[in-house]
């Protein structure tokens, strides 16, 4: 490689390393030898071109995704790679769109949820405040664990709003912690110091996990924070999810190539996040009705199960029936792995 600048090259030689030009391409660094002083907005359709178009690729890749990802996976993997766009390439596109139509759609991928909820303490008259006074009065006269599950924070009522409005942890308080919910964050809680080592002695004394302690306090006077963080968390488990499907799937097929199963595991995925989005939707759609709720769910599960079982088929030429017996220890190894990466790095920051 020469050290010319590209000003001082002559017009057939290339412009990046140097050597002689025969045509469009240079033949030692693959580089274009068209000119670089073009218009700045030229720029703009090189970068889509980029992204969207990928020589007519990524459209026939997506065809062939939906129809069949175990079967594309293993045309890649067989060698026939120019007709595709590149798995990681799919994959990472793919999931970028996902939480970006996430975020669009107002769907917060991890929610918080506090207890009572924060229209329920602004529209609380007498009688509410009676009622849960009672309830807490009722808790304390069983004893045991009842006693330390409500015994920190103020009492319900009017102090549970501050002269600034701003809402306080009450002694019937908590949050539970779900997924997908549509809107936006709840209110924050305040928690004096008081409160909090209330509450951390209280989990301490159920052997909650001083962690778990932590990230609850955290996700009451933060909900906003907690989500946003175990939302990324959420998205950084997924791309752990691409080596553990792999994983699993070396365990099954051990005479195959690690790079074979990293294949399969990204166009899989590649594959299940569309689906996934869909759920998501007709979630949304159904939400309220339990049955139509409990439909959704094992929809979701069965899609789940069928493109499993398909992959394998598709990419290691199994057996229907030997698929199937494979399936169990899949779905359970990628349900574990999913829950241990979520929780792992939901807890990370708190360490």
């Amino acid at each position: 490689m020469t050290n010319q600048s590209s000003a001082n090259l002559p017009s057939g030689t290339c412009a990046n390393c140097g050597a002689a030009l025969d045509g469009p391409f240079c033949g030692q660094c693959g580089q274009s030898r068209e000119e670089i002083r073009r218009p700045a907005w030229m720029l703009v359709t090189d970068t889509v071109g980029d992204v969207l178009v990928w020589d007519g690729r990524f459209l026939t890749t997506l065809r062939a995704l939906f129809a069949g990802p175990g079967t594309l996976a293993r045309s890649y993997a067989d060698g026939q790679r120019a007709r595709w766009t590149p798995p990681i390439r799919l994959y990472l596109l793919v999931s970028l769109a996902f939480f970006a139509a996430m975020g669009l759609a107002g769907v917060r991928v991890i929610a918080v949820a506090p207890y009572p909820a924060a229209e329920t303490v602004r529209a609380q008259d007498e009688d509410d405040i009676q009622r849960r006074m009672a309830s807490i009065e009722t808790a304390r006269a069983r004893g045991g664990t009842d006693v330390a599950s409500i015994s920190c924070g103020v009492m319900p009522g009017p102090d549970e709003i501050n002269a600034d409005g701003q809402l306080v942890y009450a002694a019937d308080g908590g949050v539970n912690v779900t997924m997908m919910q549509r809107g936006a964050s709840p209110e924050p809680r305040r928690i004096d110091r008081a409160t909090a080592d209330c509450l951390r002695a209280v989990m301490a004394d159920a052997q909650v996990p001083a962690i778990i302690a932590e990230l609850t306090i955290g996700a009451i006077r933060d909900p906003a924070g907690f989500e946003a963080s175990s939302s990324a968390a959420a998205a950084q488990a997924l791309i752990l999810m691409v080596l553990a499907m792999a994983l699993i799937n070396l365990l099954l097929h051990p005479k195959r190539t690690v790079i074979e199963h990293v294949i399969l595991s990204l166009y899989f995925h590649a594959a299940l996040l569309p689906g996934f989005a869909i759920v998501l939707l007709l979630a949304n759609l159904v939400a309220g009705s339990i049955g139509a709720s409990v439909g959704v769910a094992i929809l979701a599960l069965a899609g789940q199960f069928a493109l499993t079982w398909l992959c394998d088929r598709q990419f290691y030429g199994s057996s229907w029936y030997g698929a199937l017996l494979r399936l169990p220890v899949q779905i359970t190894g990628y349900a574990a792995a999913l829950t241990a990466a979520a929780l792992g790095l939901i807890l990370l920051p708190a360490l």
